[in-house]
């Protein structure tokens, strides 16, 4: 920096490091005090002290007998008397001092789990960035060349200026396909950074720490989690950035201190403190764009000629990598700017005073450090699901499903209800880590922790991981019911169980008794985001419509107690209860979130004239999976429909082939064996298991009561026939038309549905045969042909008119059902 006295005005200067000294003695005081967890003196020197406005050290700070403590007034504990408080320390922070938290949860369907070989494919996606930016200022400086070739240059020189450039476009064209093979590998999406509490000396502290990653690596974490967060503002109704310059920040948000350990290009390692948004990263953002700072630079380091000072020489190869340096800089910059009175009006100066400092509640201390990141994610949840920002409907279902996790997790029921339904009884629930499934069951960890969960003789590997956390996810958000007592009273009250309530409170839903579609629809929402996030390619929500009923919900989904080999050797041996349970429990995911889904949602943009395949709902083309075991197609065998099966588990894993993509595989022949140039995807799929007119399998029925009559004392008869039927009364009669309700919907809607998608089929063949007559230069139709078939589709449209009217009629009567 330069030797020169910084000037002063509206953007501070970091803490100096006694007043550091005396804040971190402070804050540990009184976290003692109160019995939680301070912060490691490292965070408060490095990631808090030089991020502090002007006097903000001094203002938060008492003095007294037994040494320096928190002022009373400079703090409050969030969650009191829960393992979850935390101390929040009210401070103005530097508007340029923190960043976007990567683990936001309004971007949480943009990540991929933090598995190893996804971490493995983000350094290729990092490597092949370097090689691509290096080859197009290679291509930039062969054209600078050609260009200034002097015109008295010899042909051979001018050959060899056309060569270079040549020569580059062709690698940079190489590199950037290949760039894209490995965003296609990663499915356009990154691995979410794990981050725990950090430990020293084997003591959990209040802040939060990254695994260690290469520093290049870090920043395109950050630069991705910055530019997903872009996106999802694009929906709110103001600009945001010239808010914040017009009226400053008023809100108050939540900052963590967090460490990102780095291995820079030479091999030396660091650690990097700062300040991190776990509330608030739209505003982190926008004040970053406003001081002309990327994120990812402000991560990693800032060049230097992006902070120059006055009189300081250029420096191309100098990176600013401490925040004190960092805010010291931008603060003295700007400050320079502001004390000249001819400044710009809208230059940076002026646009960022107005957040020169802003509001902030830092976290330093913690009851149970070790659920600091659950914490703050539900606080970010809470605030979205609340908050005037609408989630998408992907991270809304997976905001929701993280808030159920933290249910169960709250009445100590997650490690009993997935050993009791998962593993059977296998393991006790004492034997599970809850802490560390629930993390991998809402992506924060990677899936290796649910291996305790796994059958006997199961293989650790990514097919069954992927295949116990959806087995989780299923029977958490469908947990089943306890069977009805037999000597419980016709009306009396089901007994659900202790996991119903749980899924009820955490999705407020209506009373287990009151059911309906729009609960199911809920539900399989949300079941569908959250298997979708342990695949690289996601299909839409709708794909998953109706694949789970109003039953599903009120009586759960139990899974199979057999593993993904017994389950398959079953098949094999003609089992067809174990090809259906293969189908709808574990091939489900797959077939929609495949790269080339052969479930789809069946509307929308697949009317399009390049969609593969033929429209049909998911339960259809689930249900012609079914029946193709026991009733098969022309051409399909067991053969085929169990490697069929194989190919779809081990699909998400499979590396780009001959003429295949990640993903993709040859379809399998009637004996089992791939038929190479075959591509399995949906027209093949539909081609094999057309669409089924079957009706739909009968629901399993809760067991039923079993009252016969019972003979008493003395062989005297307990029930008798009278010669008339006894009335059925009122009441009786309204249980009975309820419960019937839900099928008849469910029933009509099907109805309707092949109805519109046979006249949409006739609209076509009409359309079809119109080109084809003007295509051959042929005579229209008889007059006579023309008006029957006019006549015949006024009289479908009357029908038509019927159904509105009698739907408009229910719609009034349901309202008072």
């Amino acid at each position: 920096m330069s030797p020169r006295k910084a000037p002063q005005g509206p953007f501070p200067y970091p803490t100096h490091p006694t007043w550091a000294e005396h804040l971190f003695e402070a804050i540990t005081n009184t976290c003692a005090a109160l019995g939680l967890a301070p912060v490691p003196r490292q965070a408060v020197l490095e990631g808090l002290a030089p991020a502090l406005g002007s006097g903000e050290a001094k203002r938060v700070i008492e003095r007294r007998r037994e040494g320096r403590f928190l002022r009373a007034t400079a703090y409050h504990i969030e969650q009191r008397d829960t393992d979850g408080a935390l101390l929040l320390l009210n401070v103005a922070l530097h508007g340029a001092a923190t960043l976007p938290w990567v683990n936001n949860d309004r971007t949480r369907s943009e990540w991929l789990h933090p598995s190893a070989e996804n971490l493995e494919r983000l350094e290729e996606l990092v490597d092949q960035q370097r090689l691509v930016a290096a080859w197009t200022v290679g291509a930039e400086r062969a054209k600078t060349a050609q260009r200034t070739l002097a015109a008295t240059a010899t042909p051979a020189e001018k050959d060899a200026a056309v060569a270079a450039v040549k020569a580059a476009e062709d690698e940079l064209a190489r590199a950037k396909r290949e760039l894209w093979a490995c965003e296609q590998a990663l499915g356009g999406r990154r691995p979410l950074p794990v981050v725990r509490a950090v430990v020293e000396d084997g003591v959990p502290l209040a802040a939060l720490t990254a695994e260690e990653v290469r520093t290049d690596v870090a920043a395109e974490v950050q630069r991705y989690a910055v530019d997903r967060l872009k996106r999802r503002a694009r929906q709110r109704r103001y600009d945001l950035m010239e808010s914040l310059v017009q009226e400053s920040q008023r809100e108050s948000t939540v900052v963590v201190l967090q460490r990102t350990p780095v291995i820079d290009r030479d091999g030396s390692r660091r650690d990097i403190w700062r300040g991190q948004q776990a509330t608030g990263a739209n505003r982190a953002d926008a004040r970053l764009d406003i001081f002309g700072v990327s994120g990812q630079h402000l991560l990693t380091g800032v060049p230097q000629y992006l902070l120059q000072l006055p009189g300081e020489e250029e420096n191309r190869r100098m990176v600013v990598q401490g925040l004190g340096e960092i805010l010291r800089r931008i603060s003295t910059r700007l400050n320079a700017v502001y004390a000249d009175p001819e400044r710009d009006p809208e230059g940076r100066a002026e646009r960022a005073l107005r957040i020169a400092q802003v509001p902030a509640r830092v976290v330093v201390g913690a009851r149970k450090p070790e659920r600091l990141e659950e914490s703050l994610r539900q606080l970010n949840v809470h605030e979205h699901l609340r908050g005037q920002l609408d989630y998408d409907d992907m991270d809304r279902a997976l905001g929701l499903w993280s808030t159920l996790v933290k249910a169960y997790q709250a009445k100590g029921l997650l490690g009993a209800l997935l050993a009791e339904e998962v593993a059977r009884g296998r393991i006790a629930a004492s034997a599970l880590d809850e802490d560390a499934v629930a993390d991998a069951l809402v992506g924060a960890r990677a899936l290796d922790e649910l291996a305790v969960l796994l059958s006997p003789g199961d293989e650790v590997s990514p097919v069954t991981l992927r295949d116990v956390a959806i087995r989780c996810a299923t029977v958490m958000v469908f947990p089943p019911i306890p069977p009805r007592p037999q000597n419980l009273p016709p009306r009396a009250r089901t007994p659900v169980g202790r996991y119903w309530p749980v899924v009820r409170a955490a999705l407020q839903e209506a009373p287990w008794s009151q059911s309906n579609g729009v609960r199911a629809d809920r539900r399989t929402e949300m079941w569908a985001a959250v298997v979708a996030q342990h695949f690289v390619h996601r299909g839409p929500l709708l794909a998953a419509r109706g694949l789970f009923s109003a039953r599903h919900v009120q009586y759960g989904v139990r899974p199979d107690a057999r593993s993904l080999a017994s389950l398959l050797t079953a098949c094999r041996q003609g089992d067809a209860d174990a090809w259906e349970t293969l189908v709808r429990q574990h091939l489900l995911p797959g077939l929609i979130n495949a790269p080339e889904p052969f479930v789809t949602a069946g509307q929308g943009s697949e009317q399009s004239a390049d969609r593969k395949g033929v429209r049909r709902t998911p339960s259809n083309a689930v249900q012609a999976l079914v029946s193709a075991y026991t009733t098969p197609p022309e051409g399909v065998t067991v053969e085929l429909l169990v490697a069929f099966a194989e190919a779809v588990l081990r699909a998400p894993d499979s590396p780009a082939g001959y003429g295949l993509a990640p993903g993709t595989f040859w379809a399998p022949d009637a004996h089992g064996n791939p038929r190479e140039g075959v591509l399995a995807d949906k027209q093949w799929f539909d081609t094999l298991f057309p669409k089924t007119s079957l009706p739909r399998n009968k629901r399993q029925q809760p067991p039923a009561d079993k009252g016969g009559g019972v003979e008493g004392e003395g062989g005297s008869r307990t029930t008798a026939e009278l010669d008339e039927e006894i009335p059925e009364d009122a009441l009786t009669r309204m249980t009975r038309l309820r419960s019937t309700l839900t099928s008849m919907v469910d029933s009509s809607a099907d109805s309707v549905a092949t109805a519109a998608e046979q006249i949409g089929l006739l609209l076509e063949t009409v359309q079809d045969a119109v080109r084809a007559r003007e295509e051959a230069d042929a005579e229209e139709e008889p007059a006579e042909v023309q008006k029957s078939y006019v006549k015949e589709l006024r009289e479908i449209k009357k029908q038509c008119g019927q159904i509105v009217e009698l739907l408009d009629s229910a719609t009034v009567a349901v309202t008072s059902l």
